[in-house]
């Protein structure tokens, strides 16, 4: 019923393996422009897809939410995985040191902390499977929804640490909030998520965004944030109900793509670093260069991914448990 939704996790995991491509060496001008437009939104993107697609999900158990059954399914769908490919990437590391060392230290963060480098993206992981069990509480009780937003509200330009991922839930927290509002008003037909719609977005979106380029701190910086991943996450959406509409060969490989956005964002950084090691020992740095091995990096980091996926992990029932399911 709500296909659109795989089709914007598509459009939205294509952004993120497009930003996740940087070498050390060289990047033009027109990728950092890029690449801060990308990350303008992405991420709440797939947040406010997850709370879209969580409040669906209330809606067909009406209302009723087993909490322990639920945590335990969150639990192996998001940090089992995350345990697994985090282990995966330390032994990685272990044996072909670069960038931090891998330790007890190392190994202890991995419990409660972004320990960055090539697991730098796993964080969206632990931070949404906190969120997921944040939700779960609140719809407990009567009016839980309205209520967490009256929390998410404040929370989302606090300042919490980073230890256990505190830092990304306080901001993401809100856009799965506005993801699960977000079901309610189409559900109740209030938005039409029409092209209309999504040039409306877009275009308050521009001046917004522009006034983010200026270097704006603290509550002004974080509104800035919020409006644009809201307002471009809303566009997207949009766009993809109307693409929706029309069966072509570009929707059904996007719509694909969304359907296995689990498992390649799990994967796709294989295939990136593949392509940046590449990139970096040709040497030949250019806009165009860099042009061709972004677009390249992206179709590694999609296609290795469904190639694992198909017959390394999903072919064997104790990887694809460690793989979350996917």
């Amino acid at each position: 019923m709500y296909s659109y939704v795989s089709l914007a996790k598509g459009f939205g995991i294509l952004l993120v393996i497009a930003g996740h491509f940087t070498t050390v060496k060289y990047a033009p001008g027109f990728y950092n422009a890029f690449r801060d437009w990308i990350y303008a939104f992405h991420m709440p993107l797939f947040m406010s897809l997850s709370g879209f697609l969580f409040a669906y999900s209330l809606k067909r158990s009406s209302g009723q939410l087993p909490f322990w059954s639920f945590v335990r399914k969150k639990f192996t769908r998001l940090m089992v995985p995350y345990f697994f490919v985090s282990a995966v990437i330390a032994l990685i590391k272990w044996y072909f040191p670069k960038g931090r060392i891998v330790n007890y230290g190392y190994l202890t963060d991995l419990l409660y902390m972004n320990v960055g480098g090539v697991a730098v993206f796993l964080w969206f992981l632990y931070a949404l499977f906190l969120i997921f069990l944040i939700a779960a509480v609140f719809v407990q009780f009567k009016r839980g929804h309205m209520a967490m937003g009256v929390v998410a509200l404040p929370l989302f330009f606090m300042t919490l640490p980073d230890v256990f991922f505190l830092s990304y839930v306080k901001v993401y927290l809100l856009y799965f909030w506005l993801g699960m509002c977000l079901f309610m008003a189409a559900d109740k037909k209030v938005l039409r998520l029409s092209l209309k719609e999504m040039w409306v977005a877009l275009l308050l979106f521009i001046p917004v965004y522009a006034c983010r380029t200026m270097g704006h701190d603290g509550f002004l910086r974080n509104l800035e944030n919020l409006l644009c991943g809201t307002l471009c996450s809303y566009a997207v959406i949009c766009f993809c109900n109307y693409l929706n509409r029309y069966t072509s060969v570009i929707q059904k490989s996007i719509l694909h793509v969304g359907k296995q956005s689990a498992a390649i964002y799990l994967m796709h950084m294989a295939g990136v670093s593949l392509v940046c090691v590449w990139y970096e020992k040709l040497a030949v740095f250019t806009p165009l260069t860099y042009l061709v091995a972004l677009i390249v990096a992206v179709i590694m980091g999609v296609g290795l991914s469904l190639l694992a996926n198909k017959y390394l992990v999903s072919s064997n029932k104790y990887v694809n448990w460690l793989m979350g399911g996917n």
